[in-house]
């Protein structure tokens, strides 16, 4: 689980990095990423009944489990901000899969769509996939169908 989480972030981090209020493009070591420590005891009930449904769309293509993504929750700064971004998107991968996603490749494909597009505008998040299952109008019906604003993963340099 550690390795995806870290994969994940290296994928997101050489994709964008917002520092200090500068954004700019960098590829980090994953050595040198590093989770931090608890900023919250424990979360409200109704946000843990949000992460189970968010865990129960995305377990299969991310690997994160209920008890493993309520931990990262604990450790975020602002875990609302961060689950709304997450429901957003298990709204779309949802809606789409309804019809599609029959193999781990569709899935994986629409779920690096989605999270593409929760850090880049659209025109920027069509021109960063990398298909191979789905197709582009695809690709750009699953980015459409995001509502909120893109937001760059931000990292804190200690």
């Amino acid at each position: 689980m550690e390795n995806y989480i870290i994969t994940l972030f290296v994928i997101a981090l050489s994709l964008s990095q917002s520092v200090f209020g500068k954004e700019k493009i960098v590829t980090m070591d994953p050595d040198e990423i590093q989770i931090s420590d608890y900023m919250h005891e424990n979360l409200p009930q109704e946000m843990l009944s949000r992460i189970k449904v968010t865990t129960d769309t995305f377990e299969i293509v991310d690997g994160i489990s209920y008890a493993n993504a309520v931990d990262l929750y604990k450790r975020d700064l602002d875990p609302e901000s961060n689950l709304v971004i997450w429901e957003e998107m298990a709204r779309v991968y949802n809606m789409f899969c309804e019809s599609r996603c029959e193999t781990d490749t569709e899935r994986k494909e629409v779920y690096r769509a989605l999270l593409i597009r929760s850090m880049f505008s659209s025109q920027e998040s069509i021109s960063k996939l990398q298909l191979t299952a789905l197709s582009i109008e695809e690709a750009k019906s699953i980015i459409s169908q995001y509502r909120l604003k893109a937001q760059p993963i931000v990292v804190y340099q200690k």
